[in-house]
């Protein structure tokens, strides 16, 4: 028995640091499908980079549109993934393959959505997967506990799933509640490893991680926090009141093609204010944060209002995806854009402001600080804690602050 739990926790180590690594692929993946879309293709094709956004947004609309009648509306929400897992008690991991095509799909092609609904819907199917290969090792224990080491080997590599694994919960598997959380945690961590591993070998810049550029601190910096809280929360309001009326407007199930053609030409138009429209900005929030605040801040505001447009009808129209990252892009054009109105500690200001606004989007202030920590100076940790707490703080016990 001792070597056959050995060796179940040795296999269920590497999957879970396989997992990490495949989603870290997978974030990278997306960086390089963009490069051949947006600079190889032109490059072979010679199209004017002034063509290029045409080029290839409406012929994408049209695919996206084709996908999304034919195949499904994916990459599912967050949301959605959460409520399939809450009613059926799990998640159908072997949609995978159109989860990965759409999701390459519509970021390759420049929406200004995130890939997180994507790689949550990858990452839930592979921990699900994961899952049923623990229930899997559970139930055979017994049958090859005194087996040989090549014959425990196999059963645990090689048997297959069956149906009551998918189905049973995997609490069933637990004596209590408190063991199953420390199941959770260690092999949630076991997998961390195997992403941020990944990236310390095939580093990106942009990407999350923490990041330690030098502040010069001041006393002054703590009168920047009530007005970068006020125009977060403003701009949050905004985008949250902006999502709504897309998707009320523009989520009509008829016309999918249609929808998704119109969604590329949005994109286009959008492309002619600024590239930084197109794409999520989820590999470009770093590089953005070092020079926004030498922008013109008029184009900051306007470069904010129009991505979170952008963003949100896109969505409604069918280039579906995750929204949290154009948010944070947009709440810290914002920011930097009211950080130079201020004479004080600009980038405190900007952090206040994306912190303030991403915790009105997200209504969960323990997911905006963990995010916001691997993406904003480090230094500035202990004040995006307590901006995202205070504001939900906030938002709960004040109806009127409520989208």
């Amino acid at each position: 028995m001792k070597r056959y739990r050995i060796l179940s926790i040795a296999y269920l180590t590497v999957c879970a640091i396989i997992i990490g690594i495949l989603t870290g692929f997978y974030l990278n993946t997306i960086n390089y499908v963009i490069e051949l879309i947006w600079q190889d293709i032109p490059r072979w094709l010679h199209i004017p980079s002034q063509w290029k956004a045409v080029a290839l947004c409406l012929p994408f609309g049209l695919l996206i549109g084709l996908v999304q009648k034919y195949i499904g509306a994916y990459p599912l929400t967050i949301a959605q993934i959460l409520n399939k897992v809450r009613i059926r008690g799990y998640f159908p991991y072997q949609n995978w393959k159109k989860i990965l095509f759409a999701g390459l799909l519509i970021l390759g092609a420049g929406g200004s959505i995130g890939p997180e609904a994507s790689a949550s819907g990858l990452v839930a199917g592979m921990v699900y997967w994961f899952g049923c290969r623990y229930k899997l090792i559970v139930d055979q224990s017994a049958d090859y506990a005194s087996q040989s080491l090549p014959r425990q080997l196999s059963a645990i590599i090689n048997t297959r799933t069956q149906e009551h694994h998918y189905k049973n919960k995997i609490g069933e598997y637990f004596a209590n509640d408190q063991r199953k959380k420390l199941f959770y945690w260690v092999w949630t961590l076991v997998g961390l490893v195997g992403f941020f591993g990944y990236f310390h070998f095939f580093p990106q810049e942009g990407v999350i991680g923490f990041h330690h550029p030098v502040i010069h601190w001041q006393w002054q910096g703590l009168l920047v926090v009530i007005p970068a809280l006020i125009i977060g929360w403003l701009f949050g309001y905004f985008f949250v009141k902006v999502s709504r009326l897309c998707e009320h407007w523009l989520s009509d199930p008829n016309w999918t093609i249609l929808k998704a053609i119109a969604g590329g030409v949005l994109l286009i138009a959008g492309s002619y204010f600024s590239r930084d429209i197109l794409f999520s900005g989820e590999f470009s929030i770093v590089p953005f944060a070092h020079h926004s605040l030498t922008m013109s801040p008029v184009y900051l505001i306007l470069l904010a209002v129009i991505k979170t447009v952008v963003t949100n009808a896109g969505f409604a129209l069918g280039w579906r995806g995750g929204t949290i990252f154009p948010a944070i892009f947009s709440s810290l054009a914002i920011g930097a854009a009211l950080a130079q109105a201020l004479p004080w500690m600009p980038r405190l200001t900007a952090c206040v402001v994306v912190a303030t606004s991403i915790t009105v989007i997200l209504e969960n202030p323990l997911i905006s600080a963990i995010i916001l920590i691997l993406l904003l100076p480090i230094q500035f940790s202990i004040f995006i804690i307590l901006v995202c707490y205070l504001t939900s703080y906030l938002t709960k016990h004040y109806q009127f602050l409520r989208p």
